[in-house]
């Protein structure tokens, strides 16, 4: 079992952006690549350095939301329920252009490839970084975070169709008047005023807790990242090893991104630079993330609420018969917060797998699923009260079951190789768009 022999190697030290831990762990990974024959290019990439960006960010989207509660009290409802769905998709379409924009401290991402002259091209990558270590209070209540943040999402849904049926209801009532829906609306008293005044209060209690603990969430420490991400690196490392020298169909890249736990900089960095370079019908990628210990696969079948991303149903599909000739246990997720989300926003054909224990997923998160047509039939969801933790360490891998995931990677290419003249013939129309 060799697998776990480079995990011990980039989990040694910790390796989270801008400390020379991250520096050795991307010399470290340039040489096991090289010795194996791969071609090796160390690809600059950016990230943004303030911590207080990126956490500034998130808490500022939910003090805008309080915002919005608090105008509807004299702004003609359908007016803010409007500008809320606006809201929603400037921070899902423009804030993350505008985040990645402002990306300046310097970092490197790893890419080697194997059989550079195949037409068809599979990309497989990972994060190499490491995080910061949740406070203890975060880790202890971590189930707690988990089901409320669903609840908090489907309440405020909730209020903005509150808002359409209130202010459609007072437009319709008006005569269609599109001068009410600049007046100020008046305090109405009764029903109205008891939800708002009882909503208003809670949510805004909520969100004064979440920015108190946000605030305390991380410690000053360094995860050392055995299973978040030394595992998939360590994956992809023996996946190459075993290649090395077979002839394939496929070329093989091995795409080690920086600083993902900063905001996935490396790959939305990697992949805008280099998206014309690409054919998206003749390029597949799968994510491997967080699969050196679990009960359960999982497999990310897209991203987006408002705006549905789909993973790649050949790919999936893929994954599945290897899951099911192997036997192991797998189900599936909905999920961006990882390397894949930038390749399925850009139309790529992509599939990604990470590999944890399960728990049953709430009301909020079901009703959510319903509310938006998550393709998603389980109902459970992946948890892992291990990574971003001191707990996080080489002890702590299951070496079966790392080697478990190498097996299904291996099997995962050798399938796809295998199946690209009858991908072939299927032609562009299996693109997930």
């Amino acid at each position: 079992m060799s697998t776990l022999s480079f995990v011990k190697k980039l989990a040694s030290r910790t390796r989270y952006a801008g400390t020379e831990g991250e520096k050795e762990a991307y010399e470290q990974i340039s040489r096991e690549f090289e010795q194996l024959g791969c071609h090796v290019e160390k690809d600059e990439t950016e990230y943004i350095k303030s911590e207080r960006y990126t956490r500034g960010i998130s808490l500022s989207v939910f003090w805008i939301l309080v915002l919005f509660i608090g105008v509807s009290w004299f702004l003609h409802p359908l007016i803010v329920a409007l500008l809320i769905v606006v809201f929603f998709a400037f921070t899902e379409k423009i804030l993350p252009k505008i985040t990645l924009r402002l990306a300046r401290t310097k970092s490197i991402n790893v890419v080697a490839t194997m059989n550079p002259e195949k037409e068809y091209r599979l990309i497989l990558c990972g994060h190499y970084d490491s995080s910061r270590v949740l406070a203890k209070f975060a880790q202890k209540h971590m189930k707690t975070f988990m089901n409320v943040i669903p609840i908090i999402t489907l309440s405020y849904y909730i209020f903005v169709v509150v808002l359409f049926v209130k202010g459609i209801y007072t437009f319709v009532i008006d005569g269609f008047a599109l001068t009410t829906l600049i007046e100020l609306t008046p305090r109405m008293v009764g029903l109205w005023t008891v939800f708002w005044s009882v909503y208003f209060t809670v949510f805004l209690a909520a969100i004064i807790t979440m920015t108190v603990l946000m605030t305390m969430f991380f410690t000053e420490e360094f995860s050392y990242g055995a299973d978040d991400n030394a595992s998939g690196i360590a994956v992809m490392m023996e996946t190459a090893k075993r290649f090395s020298g077979k002839n394939l169909s496929l070329r093989l890249d091995f795409a080690c991104f920086a600083a993902e736990e900063r905001g996935l900089f490396g790959s939305r960095k990697w992949v805008n630079k280099h998206i014309n370079e690409m054919d998206r019908d003749r390029t597949f990628v799968l994510n491997i993330d967080c699969v050196g210990r679990g009960e359960r696969f999982f497999i990310t079948k897209g991203l987006g609420s408002f705006f549905k991303k789909r993973s790649d149903p050949f790919l999936c599909g893929i994954a599945t018969d290897v899951f099911d000739e192997l036997k192991l246990p797998f189900e599936e997720e909905w999920a961006g917060n990882s390397d894949h989300a930038e390749f399925i926003r850009k139309n790529f054909r992509t599939c990604a797998i990470l590999r944890c224990n399960v728990e049953k997923a709430n009301f909020a998160t079901l009703i959510l699923r319903k509310m938006f047509r998550i393709p998603i039939k389980n109902k459970v969801i992946p948890y892992m009260d291990w990574i971003h933790t001191e707990k996080d360490t080489i002890e702590n891998i299951d070496e079966p079951k790392l080697e478990e995931t190498t097996n299904m990677v291996v099997k995962f290419v050798e399938m796809l190789d295998k199946r690209i003249d009858n991908f072939k013939s299927m032609g562009v129309q299996s693109r997930s768009r």
